[in-house]
């Protein structure tokens, strides 16, 4: 008489599997929107820090070395450059990430500073990301900016 011989099996069924990639494809496709989301915040983070400290080296620019230096605002462009008109040279060039749209109301395209750090010039304009806007002042007064997420 032969023995039956059954062979154990280690491991897992298809079914098993597949539930396993299921649930893992159900965690991801909740992951990634929220990551997408926080990077979008981050990035108008850091843009509108950088626009902040942008203006506040023109304003000590213009209060330390000259008062001919301007933050000059492209609207079609979106972007804006600070420029010494003195030497007439570009110091640097920024540029809005693609999907921003920049809207100039009140705020002349060209901000300068006088010699004790007032704007020449107030006025209001808005930064539209993705999913939020942004309404920027340029108060009078030796005050830089005031950005609020509308």
């Amino acid at each position: 008489m032969k023995k039956c011989q059954q062979k154990e099996r280690n491991g897992y069924t298809f079914t098993e599997m597949v539930i396993v990639l299921l649930c893992w494809s159900i965690l991801l496709s909740c992951f990634i929107p929220l990551q997408y989301r926080t990077f979008q915040e981050l990035e108008a983070n850091l843009i509108l820090q950088q626009l902040k400290e942008d203006l506040l080296l023109t304003q000590h620019l213009s209060m330390n070395e000259h008062v001919y230096y301007t933050l000059n605002f492209d609207e079609e462009a979106g972007g804006y450059v600070l420029y010494d008109t003195k030497e007439r040279k570009t110091i640097f060039t920024r540029k809005l990430p693609e999907k921003w749209v920049m809207l100039l109301t009140t705020l002349q395209p060209t901000v300068r500073f006088n010699q004790k750090g007032i704007i020449q010039r107030a006025g209001t304009m808005y930064l539209y990301a993705p999913n939020k806007t942004y309404k920027i002042v340029f108060p009078f007064g030796s005050s830089r900016l005031r950005i609020e997420e509308i």
